[in-house]
C-alpha cells in the first residue's frame, strides 16, 4: 500500500508518499485471516508463486492461524501495489497479475468443502471450475462479486451460483434491483456493502434491512474492509442470527479492519 493525501493527475510528475505498508491481501486471503481473527477455523486453497513473496505468504498466514492448501502458481506469486488517498479510496495495480488460465484439482478441495460451515468461492477466473464440485455436494456457496457493474458478463457464472452474494454498490447503478432480481431467482441472501453510508441487506423473508456504517476514532487503511464486513457477518448468520444483527456484526467487524494496517484485525 502507497498512501497518498489524494490521487495524483494522470500527467508525468514526482510524488511524495505519506507512507507505505507491505502486508497479505487479496480476496481469499481477505477473508480466510478475517475468519481466522473471529475465531473460525479457516482453511485457504489458493495459488501462490515459488518465490521469496510465496514464502512470506505462506509464513504469515500459518502464524494467523489459516490453514493452507497451496497450489504452485507456475506465473508467480500475485502481487498488488495499491495507491490509498486520505479518503481511504484506492487505486490498485496488479503489479504481478498471476495465472488467470489454470487447471483446478477440484478433489483436493472436496473434503474440506464437504465439511465446511461456509464455503467462500473468490472471482478469480480458474475458481469457476470448483462450482459444479460444490453444486454435487449440495453445498450453499458465498461469493463477493465485489464492485460488479451490473453488466460485465466475467461475473454471470459467479452470480447465477451465488446462494449468498455480497457486492459493493460503488459502480452499481441499480444495486437495489439487482439485489431483489437475484432474491426473485433464489439468492438466499443479497448484501449490498457502501462503504462509509453501512450497508443493505435482502432476504425473502426479513425484506430490506439497513445498517449503518460503525465510526472509527482513526481511518487507518481501507483495505479488507469489504473481507472483514463478510466475514463477520457469515459468522454470525451461520450461529442463527437474523439479517439485522449479521449485517451489524458485519459493520462491527469492518470497522476494527479499517483501523488496522492489515486486511483482519487483531480481535480481542
Amino acid at each position: 500500500m502507497v498512501y497518498l493525501e489524494s490521487f495524483p493527475d494522470p500527467r508525468p510528475q514526482t510524488v511524495f508518499a505519506t507512507g507505505t505498508h507491505t502486508t497479505v491481501g487479496s480476496s481469499g486471503a481477505g477473508k480466510a485471516l478475517n475468519f481466522a481473527s473471529l475465531g473460525a477455523d479457516a482453511t485457504l486453497w489458493g495459488l501462490i508463486g515459488d518465490d521469496n513473496e510465496g514464502a512470506r505468504v505462506r509464513s504469515y498466514l500459518m502464524e494467523r492461524g489459516v490453514e493452507l492448501l497451496p497450489v504452485t502458481d507456475p506465473k508467480g506469486t500475485m502481487r498488488h501495489i495499491n495507491l490509498m488517498d486520505d479518503d481511504g479510496s484506492r487505486i490498485s495495480i496488479f503489479a504481478q497479475p498471476g495465472s488467470h488460465e489454470f487447471t483446478v484439482d477440484v478433489d483436493q478441495v472436496r473434503p474440506f468443502a464437504r465439511v465446511a460451515d461456509i464455503v467462500s468461492v473468490t472471482i478469480m477466473n480458474y475458481c469457476r471450475q470448483f462450482l459444479p464440485m460444490l453444486r454435487e455436494l449440495g453445498k450453499a456457496v458465498w461469493i463477493d462479486i465485489h464492485d460488479y457493474d451490473g453488466s460485465n458478463p466475467y461475473h454471470k457464472e459467479f452470480i447465477d451460483a451465488a446462494d449468498y452474494l455480497f457486492m459493493s454498490s460503488t459502480s452499481h447503478p441499480d444495486w437495489r434491483g439487482f439485489c431483489e432480481e437475484r432474491i426473485g431467482a433464489g439468492t438466499t441472501a443479497a448484501i449490498a456493502t457502501h462503504g462509509s453510508a453501512g450497508a443493505s441487506g435482502l432476504t425473502a423473508t426479513e425484506g430490506w434491512v439497513n445498517v449503518p456504517a460503525v465510526a472509527v476514532n482513526e481511518l487507518v487503511d481501507t483495505n479488507g474492509a469489504g473481507d472483514a464486513f463478510f466475514a463477520g457477518f457469515a459468522t454470525t448468520w451461520i450461529a442463527g442470527s437474523d439479517l439485522q444483527t449479521a449485517l451489524e456484526s458485519g459493520a462491527a467487524h469492518a470497522a476494527r479492519a479499517v483501523a488496522s494496517p492489515d486486511l483482519a484485525p487483531v480481535v480481542g
